[in-house]
């Protein structure tokens, strides 16, 4: 139905079973409640590096530059 929204969604939570996988069991009771806490973080991580993208690419520009 809405393929084109599901699988930003499924990749968002798949990252976000590997990353709960590290702290908590898959058989956990909680384990998606974890699963989708890390997708979320994940999300703003995506959305903070897309808005503050150029700003980044600045700094390392001039992080990278020889020093004379």
């Amino acid at each position: 139905m809405l393929d084109w929204l599901s699988w930003p969604a499924d990749l968002l939570l798949n990252a976000g079973a590997v990353v709960a996988s590290w702290f908590v069991s898959k058989d956990a009771t909680n384990f998606a409640l974890v699963q989708m806490m890390v997708a979320t973080l994940v999300l703003a991580a995506v959305v903070s590096a897309f808005v503050y993208w150029q700003s980044l690419v600045e700094y390392w520009k001039s992080r990278w530059r020889p020093r004379e």
